[in-house]
């Protein structure tokens, strides 16, 4: 080989090995420079993309938790009613026992006794009132009218037929001599007949004429008498009805004579009917009562008394747990609620609070008092519906009034096949629905996307929502992301 064919050779490789190296070179640059895109890519989309918290649905109940206020009470309330119109020299305070038959209030004797005369004077001056009108009932005595216009026009009648019988005389003595005696024979005669029978009608027609004066005289005394009768018949019978009233007057003031002297052989002393503590009282000693005044006792064992919501009273059941922390401070403790009452008659009292009315002397009857009420977590219509019982925890101090609060947690009666966070839960003009993960490809590769999905809340708590949907066990829900992500948006996964 020559020298010029050795140096076109080795030309020819050096030129060779330049242009495999120029195009590793090339085939570097550009993987770099895709490599720094794709970099560049992931750093846009970290910044872009928002990321994402899921998780699966499940199922099972949905547990709504309710909390409110409470009071210990006793099992059983009475109102005692205080004797009206009496003066109070002492009463039990409130926070005393007070045994079966011991004094709640004794009022002044003095006082009492005055009443009992004055009602004593009461009465008596009521009975000269019944006999007064008792008397007026009888009637009144007087003298008939009509009685002496009958006489008068009796004697009247008598006179007319007298002066009718002499009038008939002289005309059948006028007529018998005009027929027997001739014309021109004794005119002095004839004359004086004729006279005496014309005196005769004219007296007749006199006693005709005070007939008719005497019977109409007749027929205006009867009528004054008859309207003195009808005036003496109202006058009697608006007497018997006024008795009638003071009777009952009379009545009414016996009956409160009657309890002022029972108040007067129980020596001025309302007593209490059974062992008890007196938990109020409206009374101030030295006062004069009104009837309307109340001592409310207590007895029996001390109850938790828990006040129910709209809410509430729809789920919480006799039987449940509710957990209880006294406002003292104590530990909380869990009670088991004995009775539930809304007031419908769905539920039995902790205590004895059926109203009973015992006259003026004492009148018991369930106070009603009730603590401030409780509101479920998932809101609702607040206001007193209900109360529940419950009994006090063995070994834990309290007095009346104190007061607590409490929390229920109710499980649903139903088992769902979907429940997902009520975070996950979104609502629109549309309707309730939430976002779900979902994949697509891209020019990129895959991407992951978030897809609407229709829901119906079927109920729900502070923390989840029992659904009816087309979601899928294995379905990833999104339930929190770093940024507003809506139907369509690209997203990734946290993790």
């Amino acid at each position: 080989m020559t020298r010029r064919e050795y140096r076109k050779k080795k030309a020819g490789k050096e030129k060779k090995w330049f242009q495999k190296k120029t195009a590793l070179k090339v085939f570097g640059g550009f993987f770099a420079l895709m490599a720094a895109c794709t970099v560049l890519s992931r750093a846009a989309a970290s910044v872009l993309v928002a990321q994402v918290e899921v998780e699966n649905p499940t199922g099972g109940t949905v547990t709504s938790t309710f909390e409110g206020q409470g009071e210990v009470v006793p099992s059983d309330e009475k109102q005692v009613f205080l004797w009206a119109e009496q003066q109070v020299e002492k009463s039990a305070a409130p926070g005393t026992a007070v045994k079966k038959g011991d004094c709640l209030v004794q009022f002044r004797m003095e006082y009492l006794e005055k009443s009992i005369d004055k009602k004593n004077s009461e009465i008596d001056q009521l009975k000269l009132q019944l006999e007064q009108q008792e008397v007026a009932a009888r009637g009144s005595s007087y003298v008939s009218s009509a009685d002496s216009a009958a006489r008068t026009l009796d004697l009247a009648k008598a006179q007319l037929d007298a002066a009718s019988e002499k009038a008939d005389q002289a005309q059948a003595a006028f007529d018998s001599y005009a027929g027997e005696s001739e014309e021109g024979e004794n005119e002095e005669e004839r004359q004086a007949l004729e006279e005496a029978l014309q005196a005769a009608q004219s007296e007749r027609d006199a006693a005709a004429q005070a007939v008719d004066e005497a019977q109409n005289a007749y027929e205006d005394a009867a009528a004054q008498d008859a309207a003195q009768e009808a005036n003496n018949a109202s006058a009697m019978e608006s007497a018997r009805l006024a008795g009638e009233e003071i009777q009952v007057q009379i009545d009414d003031a016996q009956k409160e004579l009657d309890v002022l002297e029972k108040y007067q052989a129980a020596e001025g002393r309302l007593c209490a009917e059974e062992d008890c503590v007196v938990l109020e009282n409206s009374v101030a000693d030295g006062t004069v009562t009104t009837g309307a005044e109340v001592i409310v006792t207590g007895s029996g064992e001390w109850l938790l008394r828990g006040s129910l919501d709209e809410d509430s009273r729809k789920r919480i059941r006799e039987g449940g747990k509710a957990s209880v922390s006294m406002d003292s401070g104590e530990r909380a403790l869990d009670v088991e609620i004995r009775s539930v009452d809304t007031g419908e008659g769905s539920g039995n009292t902790g205590g004895n609070n059926a109203a009973e009315s015992k006259g003026s002397e004492s009148g018991n009857s369930s106070t009603g008092n009730s603590g401030s009420s409780g509101s479920g977590t998932g809101g609702g219509s607040a206001g007193f519906a209900g109360v529940w019982y419950a009994p006090v925890p063995e070994g834990t101090e309290v007095s009346y009034g104190d007061t607590f609060t409490w929390k229920v947690q109710v499980p649903s009666e139903q088992n769902y096949d979907c429940k997902i966070p009520l975070t996950a839960l979104r609502e629109d003009s549309q309707g309730n629905y939430c976002l779900i993960v979902s994949e697509e490809s891209s020019a990129l590769g895959t991407v992951q996307k978030a897809e609407r999905v229709p829901v119906t809340v079927l109920e729900k708590n502070s923390e989840e929502a029992a659904v009816d949907s087309v979601l899928e066990k294995t379905d990833q829900v999104i339930v929190g992301s770093e940024k507003y992500v809506e139907e369509g948006d690209q997203i990734r996964i946290k993790g």
